[in-house]
């Protein structure tokens, strides 16, 4: 994979000034599997530890076409965690995407396609996770994940102890009843959040979904759910679609997630 397109060092600068001004410090988590990008901030203040996981990004050009570079154009859950009030942040990128993960002699195109919820790209955000939380391990975590994000955060929340809340953001929970409504390429034999159900069920979850959605159709989030039960809220925004207005309202839809019961 070539090292840096015109067009990825573009989003790499998009998202540089959205942290800039939130006052959010970038660095690289590596250590298990792939090297990621993050960015945070903590003013000492007490709270929760808000974590946020982006979604695939460009992953794909079509379709059925992989993109060269998956950093996203417009990375929504970096505007998610440079919205949210709280006094700790932490964002954390999919493998492969900005300066930091493009690097990665270990991407390839099934790292962003075919193999994005993979056990490797799931152990590498639980990686990053655990480290940030060495600072402070007494911060309660809550994990929020946007739309392909929204999987790995459901699956990272499966395999940890320590998550009080999940919250995902248009987010195709139930993977195979989104690929098959939308037609998509499938993916490989890794294990997708219904697969963790017994422990994922133990999660407070709250979902939230777009009516006008049409990536990640509403009803792919209501299936979920519903496969989820008591443990589990869906909250649906009426005029949302899959990227308005999540970013806008997030301080109002964070303190609806944290009120939800």
């Amino acid at each position: 994979m070539s090292a840096c397109s015109t067009g990825g060092a573009g989003r790499d600068e998009t998202a540089a000034g959205i942290a800039r001004a939130a006052s959010l410090e970038a660095a690289t988590s590596g250590g298990a599997g792939f090297d990621l990008q993050t960015w945070r901030r903590d003013d000492g203040r007490p709270g929760p530890l808000f974590v946020y996981v982006e979604g695939d990004g460009l992953a794909y050009l079509d379709t059925r076409t992989p993109s060269s570079d998956p950093t996203p154009a417009d990375p929504v859950a970096l505007r998610l965690a440079a919205a949210d009030p709280g006094p700790a942040v932490l964002y954390i990128a999919r493998p492969c995407q900005f300066a930091a993960g493009r690097a990665d002699p270990r991407c390839g195109v099934r790292a962003w396609t075919t193999g994005r919820f993979a056990d490797d790209a799931v152990a590498s955000v639980d990686d990053a996770l655990t480290r940030a939380r060495l600072r402070h391990p007494e911060r309660a975590l809550v994990l929020v994940g946007y739309s392909g994000g929204g999987v790995i955060a459901s699956l990272v929340a499966a395999r940890r102890s320590d998550v009080a809340l999940l919250v995902t953001v248009a987010a195709p929970l139930d993977v195979a009843d989104w690929t098959r409504r939308l037609g998509v390429s499938p993916l490989d034999g890794a294990p997708l959040p219904l697969d963790r159900i017994d422990r994922l069920s133990r999660v407070r979850t709250v979902a939230f979904a777009g009516r006008q959605d049409k990536v990640v159709p509403v009803a792919s989030v209501t299936s979920a759910v519903d496969k989820l039960g008591a443990s589990a809220t869906l909250i649906v925004e009426q005029d949302f679609d899959h990227r308005c207005c999540w970013a806008r309202d997030w301080p109002r839809l964070r303190a609806t997630a944290l009120a939800a019961r």
